[in-house]
């Protein structure tokens, strides 16, 4: 990801390109997928914004987008160590109504995580990077789960399975409790090898949130959007929207309002419906080379590696 100026608008852009040793059909083809989807959601406040598409004089595709200068959530971790409860319940508020529009236009986003999220100069945070959302069968999505972060990846994602509603909604949990914590729940210090993680995430709750101040209530929450089996989850990002607003109202906090209408919500302690198990697909139709008129005068600096 590099920081870039559109002359023709008189502004700086985030201006994402494919990597040369990775444009390959299947590359290209995910890239125009993930065009498609942002493009859809763009004007969601908390969906980054695409402004324009294209290819360089070489050939390599990009996209240039709105310029988040506040950084991630991850650069706010690293600066301010564990968020603050009512921060991250109104960031979980707003990540869970956007994950519902994202659900909503047909597609898991695959790789929710702190850095992904992206704080704008208002300090409104904005979900980033479709890069595993997929608008395609099953056996595609398979194939690409190369592409997740395993921190955050729920069991079933970790045992081959697609990504999903459920998915998301455990990475959104495993996220929230990062925030709290200051670290990810399977994460260890001393060992980062892969098959240790995976055993972790596989096998074990997440460890107690070594803080005081975390309500118990909150911690219950988030225990349920991390559960391993995904019909124990919340059934729906909208769901988890409408809890984490419940437990502002517990805990004397401001609401937060989401866009796109009321939450599906019910009284605490009152069931919820489970999941149908099954997820919506829509299939898109080729679209022809877009012609890009983005004057790009200078790439200045690296905003963020992947991952």
């Amino acid at each position: 990801m590099y920081r870039a100026y559109q002359e023709r608008l008189d502004r700086q852009v985030a201006l994402k390109l494919l990597s040369v040793d990775r444009v390959d059909q299947r590359t290209l083809r995910r890239f125009q997928r993930e065009l498609q989807l942002t493009g859809r959601l763009t004007g969601h406040p908390n969906v980054v914004t695409v402004f324009d598409t294209g290819a360089t004089r070489s050939g390599r595709p990009y996209i240039a987008m709105e310029l988040f200068e506040g950084g991630s959530l991850r650069d706010r971790l690293s600066r301010e160590g564990p968020l603050p409860v009512p921060d991250v319940l109104r960031t979980g508020v707003k990540r869970a109504a956007a994950l519902a529009a994202v659900h909503e236009a047909g597609v898991p986003h695959g790789d929710i995580k702190p850095q992904n999220i992206l704080i704008s100069k208002y300090g409104e945070p904005a979900i980033a990077d479709f890069g595993v959302a997929k608008v395609v069968d099953m056996a595609e999505v398979s194939a690409s789960a190369h592409a997740f972060t395993p921190l955050h990846a729920a069991p079933e994602v970790l045992r081959g399975q697609p990504h999903s509603v459920p998915s998301d909604i455990y990475s959104l949990g495993s996220t929230l409790y990062h925030l709290l914590a200051g670290q990810p729940a399977f994460h260890s210090p001393t060992d980062s090898s892969i098959a240790p993680l995976m055993l972790r995430v596989l096998s074990r709750p997440p460890p107690p949130i070594q803080r005081g101040d975390v309500p118990p209530q909150v911690i219950e929450a988030i225990t349920r959007a991390m559960a391993k089996e995904p019909h124990e989850r919340y059934p729906s990002a909208r769901a988890t929207a409408g809890r984490l607003q419940r437990l502002q109202m517990e805990l004397g906090l401001p609401v937060t309002d989401i866009i796109g209408g009321d939450p599906v919500t019910a009284e605490p302690g009152e069931p919820e419906s489970a999941p149908s198990g099954r997820s919506a697909t829509l299939a898109i139709a080729p679209k022809s080379r877009v012609r890009t008129h983005l004057a790009v005068g200078m790439v200045t600096a690296a905003l963020a590696g992947a991952g």
